[in-house]
């Protein structure tokens, strides 16, 4: 097996008999336009460590004063850009055939380009009169050239989703090799770009681009885009599961066989499914762990495992799908040799429901087989001022880092995310990949204004202020706050290493604020390697809260209000489960008190509650007096009809609390006039029906407040009445 022997030389070195097994192969098999479009929809390959060792570099536009973290001015400068000739963070200028080139990439030996990102130079136009140049083994012409957004926006020679337009930016997959070395030029001021490549021991047989050999490759490519576009994988293997409900701190286990007929096994697919959970802090208080051959590798939240992040936001990847229905599914190739277990822990304060399904099949372990691992890291707060670089994760052994989730929480709606990734690779004395900014990374640019979704099948931003798959943005308008989620997984731009890897992620906002950092990394490793990313519960719990985004959504407090929650609940159907929920945080308009209301889950027809409702403290206990009781609750698409009684007098007719749009507060419920006893409402609810429309019989209940005797006690004369649309506030 090929091994670094020094990263600032590149010199590569292995043991004789080894090379000499390798060369033969290498020989044969060369690395070529269509071996690369096979490996990258080879999910095999990934968990195997590369049979041609390379190391992944990166050659962008980054401020050429960042030279060490001892110089912060230099090392945090933000200006990652060529506008005009006063700038120089690109390689040089020179002449070719009477014309201006400016070098933007430039490599030595074998190697291949496997990834391409440049911004729009306008937000508002995907528009650009640059010429890209890319000239292979020292040849004086170019063997690829032609508008830098025509090539590379997937409208083009190369077809989507190898290139494709993300927002504000071009991104390209397709992979060019060369044998000798590689030089791309742009016509003009490169604005921002970033040029990935791997870097091939000069022993490895690589068969240079040619456009002969990319028009040969036609039915190869179609075949890869149609994969990628169709990324769900036929069954494989019989499903292994459990359908539990996971108790507060609760952890359930399935083990999974080893030694199917014969060899090692791979889990091939592993999907979760969350029981209609509508509390979005439960992708982050839920955590998957798994363990191989009796090492736990994986131990990661299932929102920042599946790239959904705080919520469910939907995806659809190569690697991972996120559904509207809630259903996460990853598709990482997992081998193992013995033995594996799989585990769900609620580290969360109410029960969840979820039903798990793991797909094992066959795997035939040799030298480069790798364990999987996912490892997580959350803080809250993390000052943005002074600058700072955020580890995602530092290795020690070797291996291959395959990709990343970052779920962060902004405070203010101002961009949040200059900083640029910094990979020091083998223990380099300066990183040979250094970004541009943190959306760079993520496959998008111009942050303070692309917060709509996308998605491609490499990286997508699930979410971003309040929009997702499911509520796409619409206007123009600047604002990053509350929480962001941006994805990436690896393909031909896998990171190998021999020794170690660290990946620090730049802390770069416009405001002098407090965010909330967590990401879930993902790397496959030998039975040696480790990591600095241990479990940390405290942390998950830690969960960053989101700042007031609407003015509307300032909290209610209701006059004389007594909330409602499961300590006043004095009976209840055995199947109902009781669930507290802030509605601020799932993002509903409307009133309510404290923000809170208390969730009847489970709820069926003919269910009954009956909840205990405090006399006001002004009523003296041996000479009660009539009061008024008026019910604040939630509509919603899956509530049900209910009729209400109080100290068993009837309150008159049924409420339907059902609304086909979105989740908001009912008009208040003025349930009447009543006497208490012994100081004490007893409310009964029961559940009489369900609107054709409804998805269920659920029902929220927010308070009551109580008033001064308004009509004659126990009961309306007339029946339930509705209140005032505005409740009465302090």
């Amino acid at each position: 097996m090929n091994k670094i022997c020094n990263i600032k030389s590149f010199a590569w070195c292995c043991l004789a008999v080894t090379a000499l097994g390798f060369s033969a192969v290498r020989a044969a098999q060369p690395v070529s336009i269509e071996s690369l479009l096979n490996e990258m929809v080879d999910r095999d390959s990934v968990a195997r460590f590369p049979e041609n060792d390379f190391r992944l570099r990166q050659d962008s536009s980054y401020n050429r004063a960042s030279k060490t973290p001892e110089d912060t001015e230099g090392w945090f400068n933000n200006f990652d850009r060529n506008t005009d000739d006063r700038h120089h963070n690109f390689i040089r200028i020179e002449e070719n055939h009477g014309r201006k080139e400016w070098v933007v990439m430039e490599h030595e030996g074998p190697g291949v380009l496997t990834r391409f990102w440049a911004p729009w130079r306008s937000q508002t136009k995907a528009e650009t009169n640059i010429t890209l140049r890319f000239y292979l083994d020292g040849d004086s012409e170019p063997a690829l050239e032609g508008n830098m957004f025509d090539l590379f926006q997937g409208n083009g020679l190369i077809p989507f989703p190898l290139a494709h337009q993300s927002l504000r930016s071009a991104v390209s997959f397709f992979p060019i090799p060369y044998a000798k070395g590689c030089k791309v030029t742009m016509s003009d001021h490169p604005f921002f770009f970033q040029f990935t490549y791997r870097d091939y021991a000069d022993d490895v047989n690589v068969k240079s681009f040619t456009m002969d050999d990319f028009h040969e490759a036609k039915a190869t490519i179609d075949s890869t885009c149609k994969s990628l576009l169709d990324p769900r994988l036929p069954r494989q293997g019989e499903p292994i599961s459990f359908n539990q409900t996971l108790a507060p701190g609760a952890e359930h286990s399935i083990d999974l066989p080893g030694n199917l007929h014969g060899s090692e096994a791979a889990i091939r697919k592993l999907s979760l499914k969350l029981a209609d959970d509508d509390d979005p802090a439960v992708t982050r208080s839920v955590v998957l762990k798994i363990n191989f051959d009796g090492k736990e590798t994986v131990w990661c939240p299932i929102g920042d495992f599946f790239g959904s992040g705080i919520g469910l936001n939907p995806l659809e990847g190569w690697y991972r799908t996120v559904t509207d229905d809630g259903t996460m599914t990853c598709r990482w190739v997992m081998p193992y040799q013995t033995s594996a277990a799989v585990s769900l822990v609620n580290l969360g304060e109410m029960p969840v429901d979820a039903q798990l399904n793991v797909n094992v099949s066959d795997w035939q372990w040799d030298d480069r087989s790798m364990y999987f691992h996912a490892g997580w890291r959350g803080q809250y707060p993390v000052a943005t001022r002074p600058y700072s670089d955020w580890n995602y994760i530092t290795t020690k052994g070797r291996g291959v880092y395959v990709g990343d989730t970052l779920t962060i929480m902004n405070p203010v709606e101002k961009w949040w995310g200059e900083g640029d990734e910094k990979i020091w690779i083998d223990g380099e004395e300066f990183p040979s990949i250094f970004g541009t900014g943190t959306e760079d990374y993520y496959g998008y640019s111009w942050g303070g204004v692309s917060t709509d979704f996308y998605e491609h099948p490499f990286h997508a931003q699930p979410r971003s202020n309040v929009y997702n798959k499911l509520n796409r943005k619409t206007t123009n308008e600047r604002n990053t706050q509350g929480y962001s989620v941006e994805t990436r997984t690896r393909s031909l731009d896998t990171i190998p290493f021999a020794s170690s890897l660290q990946l620090d992620m730049e802390v770069w906002s416009w405001s002098d604020c407090d965010m909330g950092y967590g990401v879930g990394a993902y790397w496959y490793g030998f039975a040696d390697t480790t990591s600095n990313r241990k479990p940390d519960a405290a942390e998950v719990l830690n969960v960053p809260p989101l700042p007031d985004t609407d003015a509307a959504q300032t909290t209610s407090t209701f006059k004389n209000a007594v909330e409602i929650n499961a300590e006043i609940v004095i009976s209840k159907s055995d199947n109902i489960v009781l669930r507290p929920q802030n509605l601020k945080r799932l993002k509903l308009k409307g009133s309510w008190n404290l923000d809170n209301q208390l969730l009847f889950k489970n709820a069926q027809i003919g269910d009954v509650v009956e909840i205990r409702i405090p006399a006001s403290s002004t009523v003296p206990a041996k000479s009660p007096a009539a009061e008024t009781l008026t019910l604040h609750a939630t509509k919603a698409q899956d509530y049900g009809i209910l009729n209400f009684s109080v100290n068993g007098k009837p309150v008159g007719k049924n409420v339907d609390f059902f609304t086909a749009e979105k989740a908001t507060s009912y008009r208040p419920i003025v349930l009447g006039t009543f006497n208490p006893v012994d100081s004490v409402y007893v409310l009964r609810v029961e559940v009489v029906g369900k609107n054709p429309k409804s998805k269920g019989a659920l029902f929220g209940l927010d308070c009551v407040s109580i008033g001064p005797a308004d009509g004659p006690a126990d009961g309306l004369a007339d029946g339930l009445a509705d209140g005032p649309a505005t409740p009465p506030k302090e």
